[in-house]
């Protein structure tokens, strides 16, 4: 039986009785477009195959009690919320919660929304020192000297506001995307 000509329902069928051709057939129908989706957003190869290949050992993980309806869409998202797991460590970049919000950008209308309502959210919950300086730097674009003037503190109190903003929200997406993929 060539597993080409199968559809992803029956072929997920076959995965969830562990058929390991089967779910070779879908590592070689998705890797690819995984690839490049991570890619896209990691700008980094290595980070992308270690995540498509954490999408695909978790999908084989949990094939037995895996109820998936529309198996790209199911694999995209996947990928989606670990690309922004990796945005979210607390090693990145500062910018990687602008680089969680072009990512937002990049999908679905609903997918946009629900992700620009737990990041609005999310800055809401920030204590209001951390919370003004957070949205006079990253939705105004203002300086650190400015934000410092006109809140009347140091710059160097705005940027320990701003890290205390960045590790907050960090720590939050983390936990909202471990309990979303999981």
């Amino acid at each position: 039986m060539s597993y080409s000509i199968l559809e992803d329902n029956e072929l997920m069928d076959k995965v969830r009785l562990s058929d390991e051709r089967a779910f070779d057939e879908i590592y070689r129908r998705y890797w690819r477009k995984l690839y490049a989706l991570s890619l896209y957003h990691l700008r980094d190869s290595n980070a992308a195959e270690d995540i498509v290949q954490e999408i695909f050992v978790s999908l084989w993980a949990s094939r037995e009690r895996s109820e998936i309806k529309h198996l790209y869409t199911y694999l995209a998202t996947a990928t989606k919320y670990s690309i922004f797991h990796y945005f979210a460590q607390p090693a990145r970049n500062t910018d990687s919660l602008e680089e969680l919000h072009t990512l937002a950008a990049d999908h679905s209308t609903a997918d946009t929304r629900f992700l620009e309502e737990e990041i609005r959210r999310e800055i809401d919950r920030l204590p209001e020192k951390c919370r003004l300086v957070f949205r006079y730097s990253r939705e105004e674009g203002l300086a650190n000297k400015i934000i410092s003037e006109k809140l009347n503190i140091s710059t160097k109190a705005v940027e320990k506001h701003m890290t205390r903003a960045l590790r907050q929200l960090r720590v939050q997406f983390k936990h909202m995307l471990m309990s979303l993929l999981f």
